[in-house]
């Protein structure tokens, strides 16, 4: 009888982490969602094609630098470069980022990303500003916004 309980046991212990593991992220044709983090304002999250994408910005006087943190059990992440990243607010200017300053890690990657350019009159009077990753996971776009309000 102890065999059976500890067979048991060991079943469920293994459907948990499997369930723990899993993603119910949408699929590739979905869109990612864009939320902002309940205790920091300039935190924003995307999930969706296998990857969850977390961007910190320590705001207008920290310039166009964000640190990013790129998460999945899916898939590697060493090939990706966000060197396509683009940032841009309401007044439709653009800035193009350097290359993506992150040292491999398979399914965890963190890292800079900065922007080229002169940012004060970037982010000088925006309403807003909006991070655009491209290729990340399964989701050819994601975009991630910052109310400024100015």
């Amino acid at each position: 009888m102890n065999a059976r309980r500890a067979l048991a046991i060991s079943i469920v212990a293994i459907i948990v982490v499997i369930a723990g593991c899993s993603s119910s992220a949408p699929s590739a044709s979905g869109p990612a969602s864009s939320s902002a983090s309940p205790s920091g304002q300039l935190t924003r999250t995307s999930d969706g094609g296998q990857v969850t994408v977390v961007v910190d910005w320590a705001g207008p006087s920290a310039g166009a630098v964000f640190h990013v943190t790129l998460d999945t059990h899916a898939v590697d992440l060493d090939p990706l470069d966000l060197t396509d990243a683009v940032l841009r607010n309401d007044r439709g200017e653009t800035l193009a980022a350097r290359p993506w300053s992150a040292p491999k890690g398979g399914h965890h990657r963190q890292g800079t990303l900065a922007f080229q350019g002169d940012t004060g009159p970037f982010l000088a009077n925006t309403q807003w500003i909006e991070l655009v990753i491209q290729d990340v996971g399964d989701l050819s776009e994601r975009v991630l916004r910052w109310e400024l309000g100015t």
